[in-house]
């Protein structure tokens, strides 16, 4: 082959690309379409809580325009100032939500308003009997004697003190550095203890042990099982003996069931 036709032939045959080397310049319709393509094929960016960004929002601004000097005791007076506030901000926005959506929101702004925030379903369900708070994102009840995880969650460590400040202020107690740990009582009578940092090393925690509103009876305990007929006399009769006694036992064991069923058991006189 002679020296002119391979010239000739290596002109018409496609150069191979070095690696590391740009691209050949495509057409521009074809380069348009490939970056169509590539838009199209970029994954999709993560979408917001637009759920909780609303409840923020909402809240805020429910905070910013409600008369601070609203008596909060009158509960259904103030209820009804926050839903009719909240629906005009709705209109105002032109928010359009489905009815269960609308109605949990407006629930969960009254408990933040007036209730404690995102445990106040649970400190309504009777069939828990305890409730821990381990930061804002691990929230465990005790139902039936067994500790379950919830879904119930705090927006961070502010929220939660948030609500334990609100638990413990209007007992005359109060939370911070200098007494990082309290005790206190619910109006119901449930039991809470706080311990916020530098004593806890994980954020605010906060427990709370529910009073039953039914209180449970000594044959409650006998149709449970806990005790028998028997055990039940012997402690009547050590009470009524005026005995000295020790309840112990560990964490929901049942030593307050057990000294609320002796005290039924003291004379009137």
């Amino acid at each position: 082959m002679s020296l002119l036709k391979r010239i000739e032939k290596t002109q018409q045959t496609p150069v191979q690309q070095p690696q590391g080397q740009p691209a050949q310049q495509l057409p521009a319709d074809r380069s348009t379409r490939l970056e169509d393509l590539r838009i199209r094929r970029q994954p999709a960016a993560p979408v917001r809580d637009t759920y909780q960004d609303l409840k923020s929002r909402i809240h805020n601004k429910l905070l910013a325009e409600i008369d601070p000097k609203m008596d909060v005791s009158k509960t259904e007076e103030v209820r009804q100032t926050i839903e009719q506030m909240y629906d005009n901000m709705l209109a105002q926005e032109n928010l359009v939500l489905s009815r269960n959506d609308r109605q949990r929101l407006l629930e969960q702004i009254v408990a933040e308003i007036l209730g404690f925030g995102p445990i106040e379903p649970l400190l309504a369900d009777d069939s828990i009997t305890e409730i821990m708070v381990n930061g804002p994102t691990a929230v465990y009840v005790e139902r039936a004697g067994r500790v379950e995880s919830t879904e119930i969650k705090f927006e961070n460590n502010d929220h939660v003190l948030r609500i334990i400040d609100r638990i413990v202020s209007p007992l005359g107690r109060r939370v911070d550095e200098s007494q990082p740990y309290v005790d206190a009582r619910l109006p119901d009578g449930s039991r809470v203890n706080a311990v916020i940092p530098p004593l806890s090393l994980i954020g605010p925690v906060l427990t709370i042990r529910k009073f039953a509103r039914i209180p449970i009876t000594p044959q409650k305990l006998v149709d449970l099982g806990t005790v028998t007929p028997e055990v039940l006399e012997f402690l009547k009769a050590c009470v009524q003996a005026r005995l000295n006694m020790v309840i112990s036992g560990g964490t929901g064991s049942g030593k307050t069931t057990t000294l609320n069923i002796m005290s039924a058991f003291i004379p009137n006189e």
